[in-house]
């Protein structure tokens, strides 16, 4: 049964793209007059480029991905987060796409590039940058950002660029990631889906229409910004030491300003399916909620509430869970917090790859239903 909540998922229904959109580009010389999708190869614009993780150039910030902004800087598309290099270096790979025959491709590629520059606001033109800013020039900055920009007047709605970025597995900052879908083209959804893998740090993540799978760390505790030694006193804390008082709020990172937090949301009308992978042994508080207005509905949050864990289902479309609560001496609540939130519960139309493409003439996508929100343990490989 389909739940719209406003006139815009109407216009979102029209469109939608999910998936890995053909990781090997497709065919690079159609017909002129071919209009159909048109996705390039993966490109490494920043390779194993020096990331520090302590002294005065610490990374504390990292922001992947953007709305449109001044008809320009829209990624519309997929983004992958990969926690791999064991050593503190950063790589950042790109791939174009577009939807039109030859002539667009070429136009539209050879104008679409990464834009990276410390930033605290919204984008300007590469060449009024300082070049101190350039996060490219010899070491990444903090407050980098990653965004498409296209060399012209305005970029082409059909158009975006996928992401992938490798971090270092030991970095504990915040990273912030944003994308849309390109529902422009009805016969080629595009949602925009996103995949971290192995994140131990604080995330912010805003999505669409799209799919989320984010699996954290096995090795997250509920302050990842806490030093090794602040961690092991608050896990002992208590007299002698014997952690009847764990994470009271009198150890060394008790007072809540440095519990980690990963907020994953796809805001009205918007339906997404969004999974996060939890370690078993975090003291952890998880939020779920599907904010749909049409009631009752299928998309029913899932905590997969083992173990040590408290589940709250009062609300059957908000549960609420605790993980691993530590003591009685812990603030109830705290730890590392977890808010999954969708907007909607619908159907959406998507093309997985762009190979399944097909004409307008020839049938309407698939569609599935969206606005599923889980969370679980060794439930993402």
């Amino acid at each position: 049964m389909k739940h719209l909540t406003s006139a815009l998922f109407l216009v979102a229904l029209t469109g939608a793209g999910c998936g890995d959109n053909n990781a090997n580009g497709t065919d690079t010389s159609p017909q002129e007059g071919e209009r159909k999708p048109q996705v390039g190869e993966w490109e490494t614009e920043v390779d194993n480029l020096p990331f520090p993780l302590s002294g005065d150039g610490r990374i504390t910030t990292l922001t992947v991905g953007r709305k449109q902004f001044d008809e320009n800087y829209a990624n519309r598309g997929n983004i992958e987060i990969l926690f791999d290099h064991p050593e503190e270096t950063i790589t950042v790979e790109t791939r174009k796409y577009v939807f039109g025959d030859g002539i667009d491709k070429e136009n539209t590629f050879k104008k679409l590039s990464l834009w990276a520059f410390v930033s605290s606001g919204n984008p300007t033109r590469p060449s009024s940058q300082d070049p101190a800013d350039d996060c490219t020039d010899t070491s990444w900055k903090d407050g980098c950002a990653i965004y498409t920009y296209y060399d012209g007047k305005s970029q082409p709605e059909r158009s975006g660029m996928d992401f992938r970025v490798h971090l270092p597995t030991g970095y504990r900052g915040k990273l912030v990631v944003s994308t849309e879908d390109n529902i422009t083209e009805q016969s080629y959804p595009r949602r925009g889906n996103i995949t971290i893998d192995n994140l131990c740090s604080f995330g912010d993540v805003s999505m669409q229409a799209g799919w989320a799978k984010i699996k954290m760390c096995r090795e997250l505790t509920p302050a990842p910004a806490c030093p090794p030694a602040g961690i092991e006193n608050c896990e002992n804390f208590g007299p002698d030491n014997d952690g009847s008082e764990a994470w009271s709020k009198d150890c060394q990172c008790g007072n809540g300003d440095l519990f980690g937090q990963l907020l994953v949301r796809a805001p009205q009308p918007w339906a997404a399916n969004i999974t996060v992978d939890i370690p078993s042994t975090v003291w952890l508080n998880a939020t779920l909620k599907n904010t749909e207005i049409m009631r009752p509905h299928e998309c029913l949050p899932e905590i997969a509430c083992t173990g040590d864990c408290t589940l709250n289902a009062e609300d059957e479309y908000a549960p609420t869970a605790e993980f691993n609560y530590p003591s009685p001496a812990a603030p109830a609540g705290a730890g590392f917090n977890v808010t999954v939130e969708s907007g909607g519960c619908t159907k959406i139309p998507f093309v997985d790859d762009p190979d399944d493409w097909k004409p307008v003439d020839e049938g309407e996508p698939e569609e599935q239903l969206r606005g599923l929100l889980k969370v679980c343990t060794d439930c993402i490989e």
